[in-house]
């Protein structure tokens, strides 16, 4: 194994365990097996590895919520696209890359607890996904064309905050809801979430 994946590998971990801001230096080259040089010569600093382990995260995932998103905008060529194969077209990716990463929403938490009012976190994330949700929110709003521009990308936050935190608890939980007795259908799971975020985003703007 590379020694940058070792080391990447080694700090995922490591802080699952015991959070971001409790993963020193001296903590990620024991567990990697390297020396600080190493990191160093990888990453330059703490914050660069940390940085790195996230958008290791999310690339994939960005890139194939795009990918289908620009599947569904080919399909409509030029009409307005159906709000809720838009919808799809990010939470399938998210479940399935979830189901398979089922620690990837901690790994985050934890990197955004620790880093929060860090500029190089902000930045590194906005960096990354500003451009998709640019497009999203295009996308958005051709199915939604008499929704205001501000209301519809708060309401696209909420539908990506909320389907986070869906989807973490659906993978979380799965002793919990087999004792509830709650059916844990993915497809029906899926199909309701789309319903749910569907109705939020097309509820009537009301006065202030």
């Amino acid at each position: 194994m590379a020694t940058k994946t070792k080391i990447l590998d080694a700090a995922q971990k490591l802080i699952v365990e015991v959070g971001a801001d409790k993963a020193s230096m001296r903590k990620i080259t024991e567990a990697a097996g390297v020396n600080v040089a190493a990191i160093n010569y990888h990453f330059g600093s703490k914050d660069n590895l940390i940085s790195a382990i996230v958008t290791r995260f999310l690339t994939p995932l960005e890139k194939k919520q795009t990918q289908r998103l620009r599947e569904v905008m080919a399909k409509y060529d030029g009409t307005p696209p159906i709000l809720e194969e838009l919808l799809r077209s990010q939470l399938e990716p998210l479940y399935e890359f979830t189901v398979d990463h089922p620690d990837w929403m901690n790994v985050f938490h934890q990197f955004a607890a620790a880093y929060e009012n860090e500029d190089f976190f902000k930045q590194n994330l906005k960096k990354f996904i500003e451009k998709k949700l640019l497009y999203l929110a295009d996308c958005m709003a051709q199915a939604l064309p008499t929704l205001p521009k501000m209301t519809l990308l708060r309401r696209i936050a909420f539908f990506r905050l909320s389907a986070f935190s869906i989807m973490q608890g659906e993978c979380m939980m799965e002793e919990s809801i087999a004792i509830l007795g709650i059916d844990r259908d993915p497809k029906m799971m899926m199909e309701e979430l789309i319903q749910y975020i569907s109705a939020g985003l097309q509820a009537e703007v009301l006065p202030l």
